[in-house]
């Protein structure tokens, strides 16, 4: 049975003829897996008759786009599976093909959900001879079209065997987080900023740890990725966020000066209609003034449904939260935003610093970035600085606010009040 929006045929008809392709193919395939990155936003902002209209939109452009296309289906909601073939086709010729339709296809979306610019997310399976599996070459490109969401940065994502590594991974991952969050065990760790000039603290970033049954700690980039795939990252950063209002409030019962805390928050959390008031009334409960706590948001998120974005941080701006750009400086023309993003801090990328600095180009697009960032009245950090002289540099540059092993790694709050407030 044909899918009634797209005319695409049903998922059970897609597996049983691709597998009927694969079992005697004589040429090269390949298996594509997409979907729209947080449609459900379209539905609810624009109504299902204009998602509908997208889905349709994007299944007619794929027969335009996609001559060596086999078949085609519509697995569920915005889910697309092709097989297409690819003879006489390189691998980075379908890189550049499916970045070409990712970009196509967004100008459709945008102009058919006015004001909305969502992400397409393109996982691709290279099928190989020995192939014959059809459903297990499905779930292989839907691990890497999962692997890609959140990723603006990248065409697609090439399913390999480090990915099903992952997979594993986040199959531990997630039962310990259950339970260390059910046991209030996640551990956060504070980085501190220190001025370069007086070389005082100037604040501090909330980072997350978990610890296993043997006692490891397991840093965020092992975490994090399995937790925004799922949901559970929203649980994490009012984890996070909790326990930096509890401890900003004793700080200040205790008579403690406290340092503004920043804490990151996932572009999830834009698409609830309460995460403002959430977060507002998490920072009542515990009656700590929204100057203490500073919200980070990577420069990402604001190219994606940016209107509903943009309203909801100048609502936190509003209440009295500092919001800063995390990341800057990884991807995207930032300069072309910077000036109008609704933030008060920018956090410059330690990869990006640490490039920049390596050439004489690199120095000057550092210090011209700087002297910009500083004319429009934001407040700049470096992340990264491990060494004097790179404290030398971006600090003659302009950029007084520091962030690195040169002063600390993360720590654990005791120790962090131990060496920081007084």
């Amino acid at each position: 049975m044909s899918d009634n929006i797209t005319g695409f045929m049903g998922f059970e008809e897609f597996l049983s003829q691709a597998g009927t392709v694969i079992c005697n193919k004589t040429k090269p395939y390949l298996i594509a897996a997409a979907d729209v990155g947080d449609f459900h936003y379209i539905n609810a902002e624009c109504g299902y008759d204009i998602g509908d209209a997208v889905l349709k939109a994007i299944a007619d452009f794929l027969r335009l786009f996609l001559p060596n296309m086999v078949l085609g289906c519509r697995s569920h909601s915005d889910h697309f599976i092709a097989l297409v073939c690819i003879e006489d086709v390189d691998s980075e010729r379908v890189l550049r093909e499916v970045q070409r339709l990712k970009e196509m296809l967004k100008e459709i979306i945008a102009n058919t959900a006015k004001g909305i610019s969502p992400n397409l997310n393109v996982g691709i399976y290279f099928l190989h001879d020995s192939d014959s599996n059809i459903v297990a070459a499905v779930d292989k490109a839907n691990i890497a079209r999962r692997t890609c969401k959140g990723n603006y940065n990248l065409p697609c994502v090439v399913y390999s065997e480090h990915l099903m590594d992952i997979k594993e991974n986040s199959a531990k991952i997630l039962p310990l987080f259950d339970d260390s969050f059910r046991k209030e065990a996640i551990r956060v760790y504070l980085q501190p900023k220190i001025s370069s000039e007086t070389k005082k603290i100037v604040g501090a970033e909330a980072l997350s740890r978990l610890v296993d049954s043997e006692g490891n700690v397991i840093p965020p980039s092992k975490f994090i990725a399995a937790l925004e795939k799922t949901g559970k990252i929203v649980e994490l950063d009012f984890y996070v966020l909790t326990f930096i209002c509890k401890l900003i409030r004793k700080w200040i019962d205790n008579g403690l000066e406290p340092v503004t805390i920043s804490f990151n928050l996932s572009r999830i959390h834009f698409y609830s209609n309460t995460v403002v008031e959430d977060i507002c009334k998490l920072a009542e409960k515990y009656n700590v003034p929204p100057q203490y706590i500073e919200i980070e948001v990577t420069e990402s998120v604001f190219f994606e449904a940016s209107e509903m974005i943009v309203s909801k941080v100048n609502q936190l701006r509003d209440y009295g939260f500092k919001v800063s750009v995390d990341d800057f400086g990884t991807g995207y023309s930032s300069l072309s935003l910077i000036g109008v993003l609704p933030v008060d801090v920018v956090k410059l990328d330690k990869s990006f610093v640490k490039e920049s600095l390596k050439s004489e180009r690199g120095n000057e697009l550092m210090k011209g970035l700087i002297r910009i960032l500083n004319e429009i009245h934001l407040e700049i950090v470096c992340e990264g600085v491990e060494t004097e002289e790179e404290e030398r540099v971006v600090s003659s540059y302009g950029c007084d606010e520091i962030q690195g092993y040169l002063y600390d790694r993360p720590i654990p709050t005791d120790e962090f009040e131990n060496k920081y407030i007084h």
